[in-house]
């Protein structure tokens, strides 16, 4: 009877240690691929769009830190320009790795430029400090031609701008 209950309670010993384990296991697990809210850390977002007077009619969509324009000027000396700010609200500095400035222009006729708002170019390597703000500018202008071109041209313009944190 000893016998049997000893080896009851070696069995008993076993099944807690393996219980034990396995809650460990399925602990560590649960840790390691849990979800971290690092919005505080990482927060780049466009803010405060400004289309520029006498600017054309156009529409602009903001999404995802893109931005999407879509405008149609009819003569010559018209134009759409609108400035965005782009601010860093996280604790991490960031810094430009890549953007893309996309256009569908139609006859390749209007003239488009992404700035910041003081003239200088964008350029990757930028950087973005935490809680700072940089405005940008983008412009389209139907130039003067030699040649009369006597219709409306359309221009849909993309911009991305990625950034990445600085460690």
């Amino acid at each position: 009877m000893k016998k049997q209950i000893h080896i009851l309670e070696g069995l008993l010993i076993l099944v807690v240690i393996l219980l034990l384990g396995l809650v460990t296991i399925k602990f560590i697990y649960h840790i390691r691929h849990e979800k971290v809210d690092t919005t505080y850390m990482w927060n780049i977002n466009f803010t405060n769009l400004n289309v520029t007077e006498g600017s054309k009619e156009g529409k602009i969509n903001l999404e995802n830190n893109s931005i999407n324009l879509d405008v149609t000027l009819e003569k010559e000396n018209e134009f759409y320009e609108f400035t965005i700010d782009i601010h860093n609200t996280g604790s991490l500095d960031a810094e430009i790795t890549n953007y893309n400035l996309d256009a569908d222009n139609q006859d390749n006729i209007l003239k488009y430029y992404l700035t910041y708002d003081n003239g200088l170019s964008i350029d990757i390597g930028d950087k973005l400090s935490s809680d700072e703000i940089k405005t940008i500018k983008v412009r389209v202008e139907y130039p003067h031609q030699p040649s009369k071109v006597y219709k409306a041209l359309n221009l849909k313009l993309s911009l991305n701008i990625e950034y990445s944190p600085i460690y």
